[in-house]
């Protein structure tokens, strides 16, 4: 069977003032279907950028995809023109970022953040999307979810506004979620609330994820597979 997601020799560059720097240096893995698995490695190793180069979110001109395929159900996204790649990132994949606070858009409600995506992928109309908007808060354990859809994100904690991260890349049912270091803003006890909410949902809904994360921690308890990243390699990987 054909895995959901293959990495294959992916190579990606930077072009800086002291010359090209590489990246991500031939990096291989593939994900299965409801399968999690974690991307380990100490900062600047290319886990990052990898992930960015899945979603066709790479700082452009500096950086630029050398060499590899990222196969997604048979399809090289790479090959993918922006307006293609748009039906893909959040239908069909979806990714969690590092950092809720300047992932979110300062000048937007909650809920247009939410709806607006469902407008777009799901094709539902403003009273519909609102509607599942207000089951998505509620789903990842947002109390009073009307009033939450009226408000910014600078009006959320920290852990409140990953939950809605978390709700976003949720929203459309996607195959695959990204979570880049989805905690590392968080304090510990609210880390193991997110972590163990992404495990349940993602588990339930039948979503393959991939955590990216330099707590090992997190990869004992949560991961099927784990794969080390360094210098731009995966330099090991198992259960």
């Amino acid at each position: 069977m054909a895995r959901l997601l293959e990495v294959r020799d992916l190579r990606v560059s930077f072009s800086t003032d002291g010359g090209t720097v590489r990246a991500v240096d031939g990096v291989s893995y593939g994900v299965d279907q409801g399968e999690t698995l974690a991307i380990v490695g100490e900062s600047g190793c290319g886990k990052s950028v990898s992930a960015l180069s899945i979603m066709g979110l790479l700082p452009k001109p500096a950086a630029k995809v050398e060499g590899g395929e990222v196969l997604f159900e048979g399809t090289d996204l790479l090959g993918l023109s922006n307006r293609a790649m748009r039906r893909v990132r959040g239908r069909e994949i979806a990714m969690v970022f590092q950092e809720p606070m300047t992932s979110l858009n300062p000048l937007l409600t909650m809920g247009r953040q939410l709806t607006e995506a469902l407008e777009l992928h799901m094709e539902m109309n403003p009273e519909q999307a609102r509607g599942r908007a207000k089951e998505l808060l509620e789903l990842v354990e947002i109390a009073d979810a009307d009033r939450r859809l009226k408000q910014y994100p600078h009006h959320l904690s920290g852990g409140m506004r990953q939950r809605v991260m978390l709700a976003l890349a949720l929203s459309c049912r996607p195959k695959l979620i990204i979570a880049d270091e989805p905690t590392t803003a968080l304090d510990v006890t609210i880390q193991a609330q997110i972590l163990e909410l992404m495990k349940t949902l993602t588990h339930e809904m039948g979503m393959a994820l991939v955590i990216i994360t330099h707590n090992l921690g997190i990869v004992a308890r949560y991961a099927d597979t784990v794969n080390i990243m360094y210098a731009g390699r995966v330099v090991e990987g198992g259960t």
